[in-house]
Formats: C-alpha cells, sequence, structure tokens
C-alpha cells in the first residue's frame, strides 16, 4: 500500500522548499515505495478548475505536508488563501488526520509576518504537533525525520522484517542440519573457541532464534532458510549472486560469468573463487623477497558483498546481487537503496539495516561488527593496498559500490603487500646467485638457459645445473626441453 502525500504551501514564496520536500521522497528508495507525492506543479494543463483539482487530490491524501513562512497568499471569495483553504479541506474531509506542519523562522521572526499568517501560525501551535526550519537543508531534515516517525506508527518497519517472517509453508524438516554443523565447527574456529556442546534444534531455536515454535512445531524464519535450508533458493528464488567478467570497461562483452546460489557462506567461497581466477595476480621479486601482488584485496570486496547480503531489500523479487568485473574496477551492487536516515555521503560510522536477524548472524562469526564500521573498513583495505577509496553511490534502486584497481601499475602496490604475501627466499634456502636469476626471471620476464645461468655467474655447468634444479625444486620455475636445450621459465 503507498499513502498518499499532498505538499501545501505558497507557490511564490516557498517554491524551493516545495520541491525539496518532494525531492527527500523521490530521491530516497524506501520513502519512494511508502509515498506517491501530489506537487501542483506537476499537474499537466487542463481546463478544469485549479481550486477543484487540488482540493480533489487534499481529500484523496493520507498525509498533509503544510509549510509556513511570512506571505500568506492571495485570498479567494472565501477569505482564504490557498494554503490554509488546503488545511481547513484536509481537516473536514478526514475523520483521522496526519498533518505534518513546519514554519519557517524562529518564535521571534512570528511578528514579522502577515497579520493572516500569524492567525494561521497561532491555529497550527494550538492544535497540532510542529516544527520549525531554518533553511532548506533543515527542512528536508525534518520532513525526513516526520516521515521515518509516520511508517514506524504505521507499522511499515516491522512489516518489512523479511528476515523475521516465520515460513509457514515449511517445517523444520527444510533445515539441512549438517549446514549447521559446519557453521558451528568454522564460527569455532574464527572465534578460537570450542564447538558449543548443544543440539541444532536447541542452537536455532534459543541461540540463534532464528527458528520459531508455533502451536507446538518448529517453522523456519527466512533467515534459517538462507544460511541453512536445504534449498534456499527454491524456497526465495532471488536468493543469488550473479557475478561476471567483462572484457574492457562496459558490459558489452562477458569473458565469464556464473551465477551463485546456496548457503550463504557457500557462495562467499564461490564468489572468492571466481574473482581470483579473474582477476590478475602478479609477482615481483624486492630484495631477497618474492611478493605476490593481488589486482585487488578481496577482503574489501568480500566485506561489500557481506554487507550487500545483510543488507539488501529481500522483498524485491527478481533482482540478485550483481557483481561486475571490468579491466579498471570492480561493481557491487546491492537491490535496495538506503533507508531512512541514512546519507551516503555520511555512512561511515552509521549503521541500520533492514535485516536484524542476517545481521545478527554475521555478527556471531565476527564477519560483520555491530557498529557501522563496514565502509571504514573496505577503505582502510584500499587504502593499504596503494588503491584509490572505494566510491559509493545510489543509481536507481541498488546501491552501488565501486573498487578501482590499479591498471597498468598494478607492480607499484609492492611496498603495500603485507608479510603474508611475502615469501623469504633466504629462508627457502636460496643462495644471492638463485635470488638474483629468478630477479631477472619475474622482474624482466628473462627466459634462462644453462650456459646463460654460467655467464652471468662465472659458474661452472655442474653449479650452474645445479642452482637451477634448487630453484626448480622449490617450485619458482619449471624447465621446458631436454638437455642442453632446456630453457627455463617462471
Amino acid at each position: 500500500m503507498k499513502y498518499k502525500l499532498f505538499i501545501s504551501a505558497n507557490q511564490k514564496e516557498l517554491k524551493d522548499e516545495r520541491f525539496a520536500i518532494k525531492e527527500v521522497i523521490t530521491s530516497n528508495t524506501t520513502l519512494r515505495g511508502f509515498f506517491d507525492v501530489f506537487l501542483f506543479e506537476d499537474l499537466p494543463a487542463k481546463g478544469k478548475s485549479a481550486v477543484s483539482t487540488y482540493l480533489k487530490n487534499v481529500s484523496n491524501s493520507d498525509v498533509y505536508i503544510c509549510v509556513v513562512a511570512n506571505i500568506y497568499g492571495d485570498k479567494g471569495k472565501d477569505g482564504l488563501s490557498a494554503t490554509e483553504r488546503e488545511f481547513r479541506h484536509f481537516l473536514k474531509s478526514k475523520s483521522s488526520t496526519e498533518i505534518l506542519a513546519f514554519i519557517k523562522g524562529s518564535s521571534s521572526e512570528d511578528k514579522k509576518r502577515d497579520i493572516d499568517t500569524r492567525n494561521f501560525v497561532k491555529e497550527i501551535r494550538t492544535s497540532f504537533i510542529y516544527k520549525r526550519f531554518r533553511n532548506i537543508d533543515d527542512l528536508k531534515t525534518q520532513v525526513l525525520n516526520s516521515l521515518i516517525s509516520f511508517l514506524d506508527d504505521k507499522g511499515e518497519f516491522s512489516r518489512m522484517a523479511f528476515d523475521k517472517t516465520v515460513r509457514k509453508d515449511l517445517d523444520y524438516d527444510a533445515i539441512d542440519e549438517k549446514a549447521v554443523k559446519d557453521f558451528l565447527q568454522n564460527r569455532a574456529v574464527k572465534l578460537k573457541v570450542a564447538v558449543p556442546k548443544i543440539s541444532v534444534k536447541n542452537f536455532l531455536t534459543n541461540t540463534l532464534k532464528i527458528v520459531k515454535k508455533q502451536d507446538g512445531d518448529l517453522y523456519p524464519t527466512n533467515t534459517a532458510v538462507l544460511f541453512f535450508g536445504k534449498d534456499p533458493s527454491e524456497h526465495i528464488s532471488h536468493h543469488e549472486i550473479r557475478i561476471a567478467r567483462f572484457k574492457g570497461v562496459d558490459r558489452m562483452e562477458t569473458i565469464d560469468s556464473q551465477e551463485i546460489k546456496g548457503h550463504i557462506y557457500k557462495m562467499l567461497d564461490a564468489v572468492e573463487a571466481f574473482f581470483k581466477r579473474n582477476t590478475r595476480l602478479a609477482n615481483k621479486i624486492v630484495e631477497f623477497k618474492r611478493v605476490d601482488i593481488p589486482e585487488y584485496p578481496f577482503e574489501a570486496v568480500r566485506e561489500a558483498i557481506i554487507n550487500a547480503m545483510a543488507h539488501r531489500d529481500y522483498t524485491r523479487r527478481g533482482a540478485p546481487i550483481m557483481v561486475s568485473i571490468f579491466d579498471d574496477r570492480v561493481e557491487v551492487r546491492n537491490p535496495g537503496g538506503l533507508l531512512p536516515g541514512l546519507n551516503i555521503k555520511k555512512l561511515e560510522g552509521n549503521h541500520a539495516t533492514r535485516n536484524e536477524a542476517i545481521c545478527n548472524i554475521f555478527h556471531e562469526t565476527m564477519d560483520m561488527e555491530r557498529f557501522g564500521t563496514g565502509i571504514g573498513k573496505m577503505k582502510r583495505q584500499m587504502d593499504s593496498h596503494g588503491l584509490a577509496m572505494p566510491k559509493f553511490s545510489e543509481e536507481g534502486d541498488y546501491f552501488v559500490v565501486k573498487f578501482y584497481g590499479p591498471g597498468d601499475k598494478i607492480l607499484d602496490l609492492v611496498p603495500s603487500i603485507p608479510e603474508g604475501r611475502q615469501t623469504d627466499l633466504k629462508e627457502m634456502g636460496l643462495n644471492d646467485r638463485q635470488i638474483e636469476t629468478l630477479r631477472l626471471m619475474v622482474n624482466d620476464k628473462k627466459i634462462i638457459t644453462n650456459e646463460l645461468y654460467q655467464k652471468m655467474h662465472k659458474v661452472s655447468r655442474r653449479t650452474a645445473l645445479r642452482d637451477l634444479q634448487g630453484l626448480v625444486e622449490s617450485r619458482q620455475i619449471k624447465p621446458k626441453g631436454v638437455g642442453k636445450g632446456t630453457k627455463y621459465y617462471v
């Protein structure tokens, strides 16, 4: 159900304010899904009476927003301005009213208003809850907060709780207990704790609280199906991640693609495997260490995907999470925009979710923290990798995260690579000749033969063969050919 909302204010004096209120609603995916906005300026030219048209829309509205400033406006035959006429008509036509009133300026400025405006403001102040605002940004914030409160009072947000919905069409048999046991084992390893001595049913009903007992029977919630269902996609068809590697910087040509379904954690593993086979891993010898240089820090991308799973709008059927890999960037698209109250420019440190139960399980395994730190984590991981900050945006009904890669400068990322991706060649037992040869092969793409090795290091054929065989055995290079014609490659 959508609520019809009528915006009423002096068209000349408050033109910008009128359009600002509409923008608050139309630019927010969630509010846009709840409200249809009537603004007189949007009507096409018609032969009908303007008064009868806007009064008819007043009568059909569920929410009336009234904005008052200084100028009362032209009076009609009834002695009322259009704004006050709309106000009174709404009061008269509705048995239960939802009037949101906003007055521009402080109470000390009331004496500067038209006498008729002062009387109108006095009536609003004595009969309704109202808010004052100083400027348009202030008004937009007040309107946003008021509409959130309205929806909350109507119970709309609780009705949106897809993750807590009990699936009475299923029973406990829909749960894959092996998946739960795997989860408990992985959780114990990650948290460095013992696997709890608790039955699967007890864990799901009393610890995670995602299986509910009703009328003596156990039923899974949608969250239980997503994490531990025998076939999650059979019961939630849009629970899917579509991932693709495209040629170039647009979606004209696909190189590789995959539709990933199943338990959430297995989906993450499948995404990681696809991602790593479709992004580059460069190598370089720095001093006496061999360094592996991934094109992107997968931890940052994984954080974006976990956030998408946790915060997506599961009521939007036919809209999977989309992961796109281009030559210059990676994009993660999450169906459903930001919740009311969140600002795309001020996401870091702010936390809100549509899916509290899903988030709670990610909190259980420390894949997600409770304090809105995911944005900061993505930024830090990209920065420590030597890459630009990720970009966050709303595009249509999707929340989008874009990670920009190093392009041809992937080898410049070496100083940022953590110790875990560095191999100490001396600790492997390689000598200085072997390390210098490996540096030429990795950094300068040299192909080495025994004869060339002898000339480079002024050693005998036997010593060269022993050194090269040591590099082969340590899996740093591989031979091709036989005898004197053998060539060695990285």
